[in-house]
């Protein structure tokens, strides 16, 4: 294997490392009492959306091109080996249909295919600092989900920005076209740790 092979390959797992552990820290944050999930949603469904994606990619098994960025290292390559339960879930994690926030978020409508959620003042404990979904206006599915996620205390601090970008592909069905990840993991003392994950899907 070349250095260049070796230099991919090593970010490749280090990148899912770091979404896998991402994920892993909000797991808890987001279990609910399945007595109460017959409620309706209040907010849009992101994780319905994010799931019947990570569906339909898995079955697909598109060809995408990932750039990734660790502590400054840089690696690209192209792939069809992804584990879209893996690479998707910070965007599972950014839904807040959850019956304990239902009072938690402003809601606004900028325009008729815009929902805007906004934390409220004295919730600042909640991960999900901000959610914004764009629809299609033809097919009304989601155009664009953008999401802010940050955690803190006295010891670490944590952020992350999601973009997910969707459109019609080549069978005309409804797909993710482009995604990007990034922010920060920082402890007490300790220099920030910064990254930046971003996948086209052809």
């Amino acid at each position: 294997m070349t250095s260049f092979g070796r230099v991919v390959s090593t970010s490749s797992m280090q990148s899912n490392r770091i979404l896998f552990a991402f994920s892993a820290l909000f797991f808890l944050a987001g279990c609910n009492n399945p007595a109460q999930q017959t409620q309706p949603n209040v907010y849009y469904d992101v994780a319905g959306f994010v799931q019947r994606q990570i569906t339909l990619l898995s079955q697909h098994k598109p060809l995408v091109n990932k750039a990734t960025q660790i502590k400054g290292e840089r690696s690209r390559q192209a792939t069809r080996n992804i584990n879209w339960n893996r690479e998707l879930e910070l965007f599972s994690q950014a839904d807040i249909n959850k019956p304990a926030l239902r009072n938690s978020y402003q809601i606004s409508r900028p325009d008729s295919l815009t929902y805007q959620y906004t934390l409220k003042k004295g919730e600042e404990k909640l991960t999900v600092r901000s959610l914004r979904v764009q629809l299609d206006p033809t097919t009304q599915q989601p155009r664009r989900i953008e999401a802010v996620l940050r955690t803190g205390n006295p010891l670490y601090t944590s952020e992350r920005r999601l973009l997910l970008e969707s459109g019609p592909a080549s069978d005309s069905q409804w797909q993710v076209q482009h995604y990007q990840l990034s922010g920060f993991q920082q402890l007490s003392y300790f220099d920030k740790n910064e990254f930046r994950v971003e996948g086209v899907v052809q």
